[in-house]
């Protein structure tokens, strides 16, 4: 029993030092519509006056929660007419320890609610202590009741029952973590988000450890992060931690946390952020057509981008550009509306789909006489059969040129001639980069050999290699399936009809 009684002095004595640490606990408003408050500012801290300001990014009211206590105080501007905002507390006690948050709210009721912060007036107390009068009050009260700090040692220095030892810190352990101060932590994280990296920064009002959860916003519950990253540089009240191994250009998820000494935690609510996109590298920049008036640019990028071309004349001085918004890697631009015999610059710029852009090496060029044949590339031909009483067959063949140009295909049957070439004849001549041609005259389970010929405005020609195809193999009717399928079975269904 006498044991027992003396844990429970220590226990109350430890609870009593650990009086005056009694802390805060504030909720913050989750509703989205609500005014945004941000640099949230404390000037002119006097003995006992002090003046806060801040801003949100609509009109709104102004509102100071305040005190020593939990009950807070109220000072409060109620016309909701402003985005700056400065409220002056008045008549505070000197060299005492308020704290405080802002709130502003619109016209229609939204409430926003900062952050939870603290402030010490200037001075010190009447009774030099930073306590209040009821606080000091208690304090001597529960001290002249309590055994003394030499006390409790010596009583402490006289177990030797290591349980016993463990319970009295398992009680102070208890007793801290249920009145001391919640750990803050103090405005919202700012983050520095790169293409495959982040740093996120944030404070907290004591010493404290530091770690970040986070995870993919695609697929993310709001509440079970898929990766966390914590600082091995001990507790500060300035936390830093650089994120690494993330996807570029993806929205991640995340929430801060921090913990002191006692293992009091504090954590931020979720906020979002996005890394950059990685940035294209352009490579094999080159001229690979130069024409009277024109001149055609290729290019490729490391990563999908937009494309622009910007020129100019050297001799005028006169500048245009040229774009293209699709997303690729393999660029080809021509630039046209060019003079004859005229020098010009050009700048390639590539731009990823976070809208960073590269800007290339100047490439230069001189307009020449076009003597340049067209050049033909991708081309293909795709068949098919529409099966029927007579099967048809339909051959599609594409192809395209690097300038506009006006093109005729010839085929004929087999690979090893012996057959008169057909000519696909047009009605009219148009100049074309893009190439169709639809044939309906071929034979199927047949081999067919063609080619392509161009020309361009300035007459330049140019024939391409000889392609073959093969076109499908007829289907056989139902009749014939059945017939076939008896004479394999039968063999005296040959004889009918002999």
């Amino acid at each position: 029993m006498k044991e027992n009684t003396l844990l429970i002095k220590i226990s109350a004595f430890l609870l009593s030092l650990c009086l005056p640490l009694s802390g805060f606990v504030w909720a913050q408003s989750s509703d989205k519509e609500s005014p945004e408050i941000s640099n949230v500012q404390v000037k002119d801290v006097t003995e006992t006056n002090v003046t806060i300001t801040w801003e949100t990014d609509e009109e709104a009211d102004s509102l100071v929660n305040f005190g020593l206590q939990p009950d807070l105080g109220i000072v409060r501007v109620p016309v909701a007419d402003k985005t700056k905002h400065s409220i002056t507390l008045q008549n505070l006690e000197k060299g005492r320890v308020y704290y405080f948050r802002v709130v502003s709210a619109d016209a229609n009721g939204n409430q926003g609610i900062s952050a939870d912060y603290k402030v010490q007036t200037s001075g010190t107390t009447d009774n030099g202590s930073s306590q209040s009068t009821s606080e000091s009050t208690n304090t001597t009260t529960q001290s002249s009741q309590a055994p003394t700090t030499e006390e409790v040692m010596e009583q402490i220095n006289q177990i030797n029952d290591p349980k016993q030892l463990q319970e009295i810190v398992n009680e102070v352990i208890k007793a801290i973590q249920g009145i001391t101060e919640d750990l803050t932590i103090v405005g919202p994280p700012t983050v520095i988000p790169e293409t495959t990296t982040a740093i996120v920064r944030w404070t907290t009002d004591r010493d404290a450890t530091s770690e970040v959860f986070f995870s993919p916003s695609a697929g993310f519950d709001g509440t079970n992060y898929a990766y966390s990253q914590a600082s091995t540089g001990g507790a500060t009240t300035d936390h830093e931690i650089k994120l690494i191994g993330l996807e570029p250009f993806t929205e991640y998820s995340f929430k801060v946390s921090s913990e002191d000494s006692y293992s009091i935690k504090g954590e931020s609510r979720n906020f979002t952020f996005k890394t950059k996109a990685s940035l294209p590298d352009i490579k094999n920049l080159r001229v690979v057509k130069v024409e009277e008036n024109s001149a055609t640019l290729a290019w490729d990028t490391t990563v999908p981008a937009k494309a622009l071309v910007e020129y100019q004349d050297l001799t005028t001085g006169a500048q245009n550009s040229v774009g293209r918004p699709t997303l690729t890697t393999t660029h080809q631009m021509r630039l046209s509306d060019l003079t004859l015999g005229t020098r010009y610059v050009a700048f390639v710029i590539s731009e990823n789909s976070g809208g960073d852009r590269v800007r290339s090496q100047p490439i230069q060029f001189v307009t020449v006489r076009d003597i340049a044949s067209p050049i033909i590339s991708n081309v293909t031909n795709e068949s098919t059969i529409f099966p029927g009483s007579e099967s048809r067959i339909q051959t599609i063949v594409e192809w395209t040129t690097d300038e506009p140009a006006y093109c005729l295909m010839t085929y004929r049957e087999g690979v090893a001639g012996g057959t008169e070439p057909t000519v696909r004849e047009k009605e009219k001549v148009e100049y074309n980069t893009r190439h169709v041609e639809v044939v309906v005259d071929f034979a199927p389970t047949t081999v067919y050999q063609f080619w392509l010929n161009c020309d361009d405005e300035a007459g330049n020609k140019v024939q391409s290699e000889n392609f073959v195809l093969f076109t499908p193999i007829q289907e056989k009717n139902i009749i014939d399936l059945i017939i076939e399928n008896f004479q394999s079975t039968f063999g005296w269904v040959k004889n009918i009809g002999a």
